[in-house]
């Protein structure tokens, strides 16, 4: 994580290369970098307390998805498969005996 220490000062002798404008920008920008590190760590806190409260994580529901709709497809293509048999024991085409069972192409 960030650290929310400012950085060290520049050393005078540069400072004295600096106009009061440069100076007084660069201050500016140390402090807005400060700034954004604190913001970051409050962020990622935020982030770890939220993934703490979740009751499954993201990896494990796409997991479980995944495992779902291989399941799902081995039992659909079992399913073609038996309707297959009876269509080719009927000798009628496939869609009729879809039709007969109510299986539509959007199944």
């Amino acid at each position: 994580m960030a650290s929310q220490q400012s950085p060290p000062p520049v050393p005078s002798n540069q400072d004295s290369n600096l106009s009061a404008k440069e100076i007084k920008y660069r201050d500016s920008l140390i402090t807005q970098i400060a700034t954004l590190e604190s913001q970051l760590a409050n962020l990622n806190s935020q982030v770890s307390s939220t993934t703490e409260k979740l009751e499954n994580p993201a990896k494990a529901t796409i997991k479980q998805h995944i495992k779902l709709l291989h399941d799902f497809n081995e039992v659909r293509d079992v399913g073609l498969h038996l309707i297959g048999m009876i269509a080719d024991e009927r000798g009628v085409g496939l869609k009729e005996v879809l039709g007969e069972f109510g299986v539509t192409e959007k199944d």
